[in-house]
């Protein structure tokens, strides 16, 4: 059997480092409200719902038209769309249920605080992040 394990760990990261992050968060959340903003689009003009698949395949569309999205990794930027894609199975189970629904609500700055690599041994910012050296970096949170 398979599972699947979530990894958090506290880091203290350099003031580059934090730019860094920071950086990453905010063109997570432009992903996160352009990928919702399409699917609200599609759901209000033709009543239909797009995957997360569907999704994923605008990403090279939008990195050549936001060449700065090449800094984040693609798993990473297919990580927020799958964020969307679960906020809209959430909005269509409520409905079904007769809940209120609570439309997905775009991010403002500031309101998206994580991203996650699905993969180990990458580096950021000559850090390595493999399990050898003890720094297995899964899901980073920035507060303020």
């Amino acid at each position: 059997m398979y599972v699947l394990k979530s990894f958090k760990y506290r880091i203290y990261p350099t003031k580059a480092q934090t730019t860094k992050m920071e950086r990453t968060l905010d063109l997570c959340r432009w992903v996160y409200n352009e990928t919702l903003a399409y699917r609200k689009t599609l759901f209000e003009t033709e009543g239909k719902s797009s995957s997360k698949y569907a999704t994923n395949a605008l990403l090279p569309t939008w990195k050549v038209d936001k060449p700065d999205l090449k800094e984040v990794f693609s798993q990473t930027l297919q990580n927020v769309q799958e964020r969307v894609d679960l906020a809209f199975k959430a909005f269509f189970r409520r409905i079904k249920a007769g809940e209120k629904p609570g439309y997905p609500r775009f991010k403002g700055k500031g309101w998206y605080d994580s991203f996650t690599y699905p993969q180990m041994g990458f580096k950021l910012d000559n850090v390595d992040c493999t399990p050898d050296n003890g720094q297995i970096v899964k899901q980073w949170y920035l507060r303020q």
